[in-house]
């Protein structure tokens, strides 16, 4: 079995770098790590770091994050953004998706999504002002359940779904969005700097609070209003992958089972007895590493010596999945691998329909 250590000794003939004073064994490891995780997954398609992904939908939740980076945590318990660097990343997210066993509609176009789904809000007087400073505003915001504020993988609103707002006619304005709590059917709502919390929403129940902040008060002329985009939960039919987000329609009822397809980044090689997942990569993971090591430190003849190397491996690492492919047939918008549930009187996505 090919190891790290036989790689670095390989890397080293390769770029004629015979010792740790020329290139110590940590500057090695991290051109091997960076060929190996970030470029070779990059250079052809194999089906070994082809993978399913498969995980459980929260009931009223429609929007899941896909996190790209290598080990990227998501609204971890301590500093957001943080990596694991033994935990894999993921390259790409494609089609076919299942929930529950049925086939879904996937879109990446955000335009043909929601006009096939749009968001469409219904925006109604809920109160009105005049309550003293620092007495709150409470009540239930129908239609009901209503969509939550997406974020992104940093736990950072793009789109606020739930917007409370108040004005008169002298030109007095205040508002309120929501920001959703991670685990949780309720939403703070914040005023418009997004920092001050000043009550909180429910999604599934449309139950609402807020105080406005610094014993501010609302004027009595003023009416209060609320928008927000009411569904119908049910069994996702559609998915939509934009903005590194999974969004499905309808919004989930229940807990589903979901399955997507996903290309893998590999795990750094930490020990010296580390390994690629095939042995057979190890020279062009080490070709890759070397052209990284020109890159920084130019050597035409080295790199002209080089390159002959890295396109005979790089077809060696691309006869396993070619071969695998060749069994059969492309799939065509003609084929019944790319039309699912094609027939003469149904259409598909190819079609429009």
């Amino acid at each position: 079995m090919v190891n790290k250590l036989e790689m670095r000794n390989t890397l080293r003939r390769m770029t004629a770098r015979y010792t740790p004073s020329q290139m110590t064994d940590a500057q090695a490891d991290r051109y091997l790590n960076l060929a190996y995780t970030l470029h070779f997954p990059e250079q052809f398609k194999n089906l070994k770091l082809t993978k399913p992904l498969v995980f459980l939908t929260t009931p009223n939740v429609d929007t899941y994050q896909f996190v790209y980076q290598n080990g990227l945590v998501v609204n971890p318990a301590g500093t957001p953004g943080t990596r694991n660097q033994f935990l894999p990343g993921n390259i790409s997210i494609s089609p076919p998706v299942y929930c529950q066993g049925y086939l879904l509609r996937y879109f990446q176009d955000k335009t043909t999504f929601y006009n096939r789904w749009p968001n469409l809000s219904v925006n109604q007087i809920i109160a009105t002002g005049g309550n003293p400073a620092n007495v709150a505003y409470t009540g239930t915001i129908p239609p009901f359940p209503f969509y939550r504020a997406q974020l992104d993988i940093f736990g950072k609103v793009t789109e606020a779904a739930v917007i409370i707002s108040a004005y008169d006619d002298s030109g007095y304005t205040y508002s309120l969005t929501d920001v959703p709590q991670p685990g949780s059917n309720i939403g703070n709502l914040v005023e418009s700097d997004g920092t001050v919390v000043t009550g909180g929403v429910n999604y599934v129940t449309g139950a609402y609070s807020f105080i406005p902040s610094n014993s501010a008060v609302i004027p009595a002329a003023a009416n209060i209003y609320a928008a927000v985009v009411p569904y119908q939960a049910s069994r996702p039919v559609d998915v939509l992958f934009y903005n590194q987000q999974i969004v499905f329609r309808p919004c989930p009822m229940q807990v589903f089972q979901v399955e997507f397809q996903i290309s893998q980044q590999p795990m750094d090689m930490i020990a010296d007895s580390d390994s690629p997942e095939l042995d057979e990569w190890y020279l062009f993971i080490c070709a890759i590493a070397a052209k990284l090591i020109y890159t920084d430190f130019p050597d035409p003849d080295g790199l002209a010596y080089l390159m002959p190397i890295y396109q005979d491996q790089l077809q060696m690492a691309q006869r396993r999945t070619l071969k695998q492919l060749g069994t059969q047939r492309a799939a065509t918008i003609f084929s019944q691998p790319g039309r699912p549930y094609a027939g003469y009187f149904f259409g598909t996505e190819y079609s429009g329909v």
